[in-house]
C-alpha cells in the first residue's frame, strides 16, 4: 500500500512504513511499525543540522512515486536533491526477503560529490525507551552490514526484531547515542559519484 498526501509519502510493507514527512525544503523519514492498533516511529532519520552543507542524512527536496518496480511490488519512490557540493539521489522500494518468506523496504541512495565533504551517509536514531511504550529493546547484535535490534512485547511472549541489511556501503552502530549510519565506501578526498544501499525490516522473533 502506498499513501501520498501533500506533503507525507508512505511505502508500507509487512507490519513496516516508510514515512516520509516534509520539512521546509527538504523530506525527512521514519519508519512506522504497527503494534495491535498503536503505531510506533522505531527509527527515524538523524538530522543534527538540516541547513548543514552536508547533512547528517541525505537532502532529498523533490520526491515522487511512480510505479517502475516489479508486479508484486510496483510503486517506487524517486527522490533528488542539492546541498553543499553534493547532488543526491534516492529510489525506495518495497523488496522481498526469500530467506524470511517476508518483505523489507530498501533504500537506495547515491551521491555526485565534490570535495571537501564533512559526511557523506545516512543517519538513524532508534526509538529510546521513553518513546516505546509497551515495547523494550533488550539486546542489540553487529556485525559487518548487519544490525538487529531485539524488543519484548509488555505483557506477551511476542517477540520482535528490526533487522537492518547493508547491501552497499559500510554500517557503524554507535552505541552510546543508539544510532546507525550507513555510509558510502570510496574516497571523498577526489570527485566523484558514490552509492550506498540497505533494506529495514520488522520481523517476528522465530523468523
Amino acid at each position: 500500500m502506498t499513501n501520498g498526501s501533500g506533503s507525507v509519502i508512505e511505502l508500507a510493507t509487512d507490519g513496516v512504513a516508510l514515512r516520509f514527512s516534509k520539512l521546509a525544503d527538504r523530506y525527512s523519514h521514519c519508519f512506522v511499525v504497527e503494534i495491535g492498533t498503536t503505531e510506533v516511529s522505531i527509527l527515524r532519520a538523524y538530522l543534527q543540522d538540516p541547513n548543514a552543507p552536508w547533512p547528517t542524512d541525505p537532502a532529498i527536496q523533490q520526491l515522487v512515486v511512480e510505479p517502475i518496480g516489479p508486479p508484486e511490488h510496483p510503486e517506487v519512490a524517486l527522490g533528488v536533491g542539492m546541498s553543499g557540493h553534493g547532488h543526491w539521489s534516492l529510489a525506495a522500494q518495497r523488496v522481498e526477503l526469500p530467506e524470511h518468506g517476508r518483505s523489507a523496504i530498501q533504500l537506495d541512495y547515491a551521491c555526485k560529490q565534490r570535495p571537501p565533504v564533512a559526511f557523506l551517509g545516512s543517519t538513524y536514531q532508534v526509538a529510546n525507551q521513553g518513546e516505546l511504550e509497551n515495547l523494550q529493546l533488550q539486546r542489540v547484535e553487529v556485525q559487518e552490514r548487519h544490525w538487529t535490534g531485539w524488543f519484548d512485547l509488555a505483557g506477551s511472549p511476542t517477540r520482535y526484531k528490526l533487522w537492518v541489511e547493508v547491501i552497499e556501503g559500510q554500517l557503524d552502530w554507535q552505541a552510546e547515542t543508539q544510532r546507525i549510519q550507513v555510509r558510502p565506501e570510496g574516497s571523498l578526498e577526489k570527485p566523484s559519484t558514490l552509492r550506498w544501499c540497505y533494506r529495514i525490516a520488522w520481523l517476528s522473533c522465530h523468523e
